[in-house]
């Protein structure tokens, strides 16, 4: 099978998220023969990076500020090291601007090809994130996995792949490479409703072909009716007890509510199990 994790990109802010998302990219590189990189991005606006970029406005306080960020970098490159036995090649970048952009630039340039996003603790049922992983997902050709605090992704026994209105052929090729590690079951779920239950009862069957034909992993199919597909994803996660859900970002991550999409509302920050998004193009 193809390697497809090869770089794996974590964005650091120095709380809680970072070090769980730092401790998991360190053992994901240990499995999957990776090099991590670390980005923290100085925060400043639009306009001032505008400014900063054409050499019209002088940022003194970046400069005051790397040193020590350069010294933080250092000790979780250090640690990561040491943690693997040096067998993981580890490197950081300080940038400046906003979050999602920048690490939409960064990892687009440098072609990374696993983004890693922790997540802080659970706060009545929802989970706070600097980051937008839907847009940073759709944004790059790298897959993109959040991780809660109280979970890992390197214990996998079964992952969940939605199956809609089309064959989401690069949902399958992640779920299949991740669960062949852990020998997982992949366990496909077709979220229909009226209009489209002939379509995800097609598709859920190619892809259960499609999986069966290729490989030996023990694959399960089940249907349900909802009208949001993170919704039912999320439910059905829970009631499974998955320990990875894969989506594609749009209408399978937005939870259902008036204000959902205003409030950003996706289902990375409710599901129990980490989630990985994956541009389906």
């Amino acid at each position: 099978m193809q390697k497809l994790f090869n770089k794996i990109l974590v964005p650091v802010d120095f709380t809680s998220r970072s070090k769980k998302a730092i401790e998991n990219a360190g053992e994901l590189a240990i499995e999957y023969n990776c090099s991590i990189h670390l980005l923290h991005v100085i925060v400043i606006s639009p306009l001032e990076a505008m400014a900063f970029a054409e050499n019209t406005l002088a940022m003194p306080q970046l400069l005051d500020n790397k040193s020590e960020l350069e010294f933080k970098l250092e000790k979780l490159c250090a640690a990561i090291s040491s943690k693997s036995k040096d067998s993981v090649n580890v490197q950081y970048s300080i940038i400046s601007g906003t979050w999602d952009e920048s690490i939409i630039e960064f990892a687009n340039k440098n072609q990374f090809d696993l983004i890693l996003i922790g997540q802080k603790e659970t706060i009545m049922g929802k989970r706070k994130m600097i980051l937008n992983p839907d847009r940073i997902a759709a944004k790059t050709n790298a897959p993109v996995i959040t991780v809660p605090a109280n979970r890992r992704v390197t214990r996998l026994y079964s992952v969940i792949i939605p199956i809609t209105d089309f064959l989401p052929v690069r949902k399958l090729m992640y779920g299949v490479y991740m669960a062949s590690n852990y020998n997982a079951t992949i366990k496909l779920l077709g979220v229909e409703n009226a209009g489209t239950k002939q379509k995800v009862m097609y598709y859920m069957m190619k892809a259960y072909k499609l999986i069966s034909e290729n490989c030996s992993l023990k694959v399960e199919f089940e249907k349900t009716q909802a009208t949001n597909v993170a919704d039912a994803v999320n439910r059905y996660a829970q009631d499974k007890a998955a320990d990875l859900v894969i989506v594609n970002p749009g209408t399978q991550t937005k939870m259902p509510g008036v204000l959902a999409s205003l409030l950003g509302n996706i289902i990375q920050k409710y599901s129990s199990p980490p989630v990985l998004t994956v541009n389906p193009a």
